[in-house]
């Protein structure tokens, strides 16, 4: 039977682990509509009530085998979560407990687990001790405290039958105790450190699909998809976003008379620029061949028009040779735009405008900025 219980039990475990993992380390986490803090919450309200599943819908009901892991919920949320994980996951069992067995000795004694818990889980925090360090320093003052626990209530799972005498029933107790929370507390940091790894291994894979291999700015994909996603938060906050369209001028000839080799330096250097001059929340994208873009939320025309002018300006301080130019150097024709949106349609006439005051600048003698 105890073979049986530690079966079950742990497979209760890793079903849930393996299903929620997205949601309490992956990527899914990254999708929640919510701030980190409200984030942090909900994955204790999770880890909580999965303490109530495990405890109080077991499929093994004799023993009481799944009180073993009362505590486990809350010293996940110790080594794995934030000071408010820990804090909302202990609150919630507290009041799970209360309602669930009553006010009652056996209540006091998991309450005391979860404050004792929860003390050590704010130092760890507080000390930024990491997952190992965590678990070493928690597992043997969890064992310590739930032979203490023992003591207190005389018994903790099994009652006094069967000829048992106290010696036994603590061994029991504290192996059976063992066998089932320590392995759980290890696969669960094995399951965290695997998730994380391959959602790690998906970023990295995500950022070469929208990374141009020669500039090393963002790719046209990337930037479609970051001009609707910024187009929507216009809608929300009716604030203007702008755009920058940006053409290398003559490049075509350059590439003709000095070689691609040199073609690729030269728009590397350019990429260079571009990206120095973007603050935070902007996006830099190569568009297409010498095209570039630049689109800034948050931003009005005016402030694209000053930022496409010192662009201009430091292309032109490069002083890249350009024989086939008016001008003998490189330099760049730029046409900004700027709107509110207020349909999900208006990124297109941002896009429309944009490439419009672009071949303004080209016609009226390039190297100019024009909107």
């Amino acid at each position: 039977m105890l073979i049986k219980n530690i079966f079950i039990t742990y497979m209760i475990i890793i079903s849930f682990f393996y299903l929620t993992s997205s949601i309490l380390w992956g990527k899914i986490s990254n999708r929640i509509a919510v701030n980190l803090k409200s984030q942090e919450i909900i994955i204790g309200i999770i880890l909580s009530i999965l303490t109530v599943i495990l405890l109080y819908f077991p499929i093994v009901t004799d023993s009481g085998a799944n009180v073993q892991i009362k505590i486990l919920t809350t010293v996940i949320a110790a080594v794995f979560f934030s000071s408010t994980t820990l804090i909302t996951i202990s609150l919630c069992n507290v009041v799970w407990f209360y309602f669930i067995i009553g006010f009652n000795s056996t209540f006091l004694v998991d309450f005391a687990s979860i404050l004792f818990i929860l003390a050590i889980g704010f130092w760890m925090i507080q000390k930024k001790l990491n997952e190992k360090k965590r678990i070493v320093i928690l597992i043997p003052l969890a064992v310590i405290f739930k032979i203490y626990g023992y003591y207190v209530l005389d018994k903790w799972i099994y009652p006094s039958h069967g000829g048992l005498i106290e010696t036994e029933i603590l061994i029991h107790t504290i192996m059976y105790w063992i066998l089932i929370f320590i392995p759980a507390l290890l696969l669960s940091f094995q399951i965290a450190n695997q998730t994380r790894n391959i959602q790690s291994k998906l970023k990295k894979l995500e950022n070469i699909a929208n990374i141009d291999g020669l500039t090393g700015l963002y790719n046209r994909r990337y930037f479609d998809k970051y001009l609707m996603q910024i187009s929507s938060e216009s809608i929300r906050s009716s604030k203007s976003m702008s755009l920058l369209m940006i053409d290398v001028d003559y490049f075509k000839n350059y590439n003709d008379f000095y070689g691609h080799p040199q073609g690729d330096e030269c728009l590397k250097k350019i990429s260079i620029i571009l990206q120095s001059e973007v603050n935070s929340s902007g996006v830099c994208a190569r568009y297409g061949g010498e095209e570039f873009t630049i689109l800034l939320p948050n931003s009005t025309l005016l402030d694209s028009i000053n930022l496409a002018n010192r662009i201009i300006n430091s292309v032109r301080k490069l002083g890249i040779e350009h024989a086939h130019s008016d001008k003998k150097i490189v330099t760049l024709s730029i046409g900004v735009a700027a709107q509110i949106a207020s349909t999900d349609e208006d990124y297109y006439t941002l896009i429309k405008e944009a490439d419009l005051a672009l071949y303004k600048s080209k016609h009226n003698g390039r190297d100019q900025v024009s909107y």
